[in-house]
């Protein structure tokens, strides 16, 4: 296992010089377009129902985008292999008439997230790279060089995002208990913020949690590697990531007096083209740059706009 070797300090890095009130008060007069979360029971825990959705990152996604100013028609994300970032990305930026370009790491076949992204609409550059960090790098500076490209950065972190869950969640009533997995802690801190006396639970899944990651929740590693799905009765009873959130079900306990709450943050999206599989060269070798060393006019339609505005936004 590799993901087991967290930093554990209590802090909730997303409430450092700032309070649940600045988060509502930054997310304003937004609005969540996809309405309250759904939830059902299951085995007596309440269970969000986000699987119904494209996915979670939609809600706080749509905060951050709706934020952004118009000149800049074009939302630049890193995608990894596996993640529903990308096509929750996607399905914002359609509502806001925005074209989306992804960077994803050269492989010999694209996976399935990567196509479904990619019969969704987005334009994909790949890069051989060592670890994602180094390709969202990448990502970040050929977004800051053209100024109609706003750049997301990986996991969805950014305090726009956070304000766009904190004030969705402060709607619902506020749990006893809460359980959900965890990568980059975006939402499960964000829960923190928005129910600031509930106790919390994350599941790890993929990689180590650095220092304020983790908040105040209670951490299990999952002792599959990240790519690994779960099987049999470790399958929850409801639609799930089986790589992802499903794994946080078989901690949860069941059929007890607590107000527990799953959030569930989506499940598989549909892929309708297969060949699409065949028809995506996606390998490169190291130093091949030819994806993203072009111009701003290689983006179809696209166009140089004006300087960016907007404080909060950046």
């Amino acid at each position: 296992m590799t993901h087991n070797k967290h930093i554990i300090d209590g802090i909730n890095k997303d409430l450092i010089g700032r309070s649940k009130q600045y988060y509502l008060d930054l997310a304003g007069d937004w609005e969540d377009p996809y309405g309250d979360p759904v939830i059902t029971a299951h085995a007596g825990v309440r269970v969000v129902r986000d699987d119904l959705i494209t996915g979670s990152k939609v809600r706080g996604g749509d905060c951050l985008i709706s934020k952004i100013s118009p000149d800049q028609d074009t939302i630049v994300y890193v995608q990894p292999r596996f993640g529903l970032a990308g096509v929750s990305i996607l399905d914002v930026a359609k509502r806001h008439g925005k074209k989306v370009v992804l960077f994803m790491p050269a492989s010999k076949q694209i996976s399935h997230h990567q196509a479904c992204c990619l019969e969704r609409g987005a334009t994909a550059k790949f890069a051989r790279i060592a670890a994602m960090p180094n390709l969202n790098l990448i990502a970040k500076s050929w977004a800051e060089k053209r100024p109609n490209c706003f750049f997301v950065p990986l996991g969805l972190k950014h305090e726009l995002v956070t304000a766009g869950f904190v004030k969705t969640m402060s709607r619902m009533p506020e749990p006893e208990e809460v359980w959900s997995v965890i990568s980059t802690g975006v939402l499960t801190r964000s829960m923190q913020i928005a129910w600031p006396n509930a106790e919390f639970h994350a599941v790890a899944v993929a990689r180590n949690l650095k220092a304020g990651e983790l908040g105040r929740a209670e951490v299990i590693s999952a002792p599959e590697q990240f790519t690994s799905a779960i099987k049999g009765d470790d399958i929850p009873p409801f639609p799930s990531v089986l790589t992802y959130d499903a794994k946080a079900w078989r901690y949860i306990p069941k059929n007890t007096s607590r107000d527990i709450l799953m959030w569930n943050v989506g499940t598989e999206p549909q892929l309708k083209d297969e060949t699409i599989y065949d028809a995506v060269n996606s390998e490169r070798g190291w130093g091949d740059s030819r994806d993203y060393r072009s111009v701003c006019h290689d983006l179809e339609g696209s166009r140089m706009a004006l300087p960016r505005v907007g404080a909060n936004v950046g």
